[in-house]
């Protein structure tokens, strides 16, 4: 056997085995969070009920971001609560959850930048204002109601 028909033989074999394990259980995205399932995912963005406990501490971790970074952050730690948060779910839901603390934190985080520019009209992402101003903001209430 030559060393292209070694070659061909072992990609084939793998070719092979991913084949059985496609067929022999469910489709898992490789690139998202480990066992979040892709079957059934249809329009996965839809606001689903979460837990509370973990809203709150999105948004929470909203208001971090606006009194520590001013409204800037690498937005690991967010990843990590939607993360451990939607490993403690069956696979076929955590798409959606994660779609639903997602929107919350952005949700908030804009809230949190409108509520800022609002008493300080010259305020932009990033840039430094005083931090009492946040003393009067209520999260997760909206006040353009």
């Amino acid at each position: 056997m030559t060393v292209k028909q070694i070659a061909q033989s072992q990609q084939q074999q793998r070719v092979n085995t991913l084949t059985r394990r496609a067929q022999s259980g469910p489709h898992v995205n490789p690139y998202g969070t480990p066992g979040m399932s892709l079957n059934g995912a249809g329009d996965f963005r839809r606001i689903v009920s979460v837990d509370e406990s973990v809203a709150r501490q999105v948004r929470q971790l909203a208001l971090d971001h606006m009194k520590n970074g001013y409204g800037v952050s690498d937005g690991e730690d967010v990843s990590a609560a939607i993360r451990d948060y939607t490993l403690s779910l069956p696979p076929e839901e955590r798409l959606s959850a994660s779609w639903t603390l997602n929107e919350i934190f952005h949700s908030e985080a804009r809230r949190l930048g409108e509520f800022v520019h609002s008493q300080d009209p010259g305020w932009d992402w990033g840039k430094p204002f005083d931090a009492g101003i946040l003393e009067g903001y209520v999260p997760g209430v909206d006040t353009r109601a």
